[in-house]
């Protein structure tokens, strides 16, 4: 059986350095950046807009790295994204969550066990806010509030709303996993 090369397993051109335009090929520095970037690549003026706000969504602020990895992985899963799911369970585990969460994290339904309070009043508060979040109550910010200021709320909240968007984009691109994700799982 012949083994597909991303560009060709993807549904969206995956762009290589050599594709990409000139606004985004710094993207391509420091090595091989992952395939959703090369996906967003593919549209450049989005990347070079999504990149920054990314970053900074994304990157330690008052909020740990592994708090972060908490929401990417939990929305990543309720939006069933076959790319981010794996790619951030890996991430997930670097970033020092045991690897009983990450399970719990990654189930379709939300699982206690593994869980410490603060991770699943965040998990539960992600349910929320993907699948419904007119609906999020007062019990659920007050459980957030128990481990979160009002401004990490605020964050934790963009970072879900664009996990979102990025689970979108993996799961209609069809983005195959990167080679470096499947090394490490």
């Amino acid at each position: 059986m012949a083994v597909l090369s991303d560009a060709e397993a993807a549904r969206l051109p995956v762009v290589g350095r050599d594709q990409a335009a000139l606004t985004v090929r710094a993207m391509y520095a420091d090595g091989e950046p992952s395939n959703i970037t090369k996906v967003l690549a593919g549209s450049p003026d989005t990347l070079a807009a999504m990149a920054p706000f990314l970053s900074q969504v994304m990157n330690a602020s008052t909020i740990d790295l592994a708090t972060k990895e908490v929401v990417v992985l939990r929305v990543s899963a309720l939006n069933r994204c076959a790319y981010c799911v794996p790619t951030h369970q890996v991430v997930a585990r670097r970033a020092g969550l045991d690897p009983e969460a990450v399970a719990a994290l990654s189930a379709p339904e939300l699982v206690t066990e593994g869980l410490t309070a603060k991770e699943h009043a965040l998990a539960a508060y992600c349910d929320g806010v993907v699948t419904d979040a007119s609906a999020v109550g007062d019990d659920l910010l007050a459980d957030m509030r128990r481990h979160f200021e009002d401004h990490e709320i605020v964050e934790l909240t963009v970072l879900a709303g664009a996990i979102t968007t990025l689970n979108y984009v993996a799961s209609v691109a069809g983005i195959p996993l990167d080679p470096r994700t499947l090394a490490a799982t």
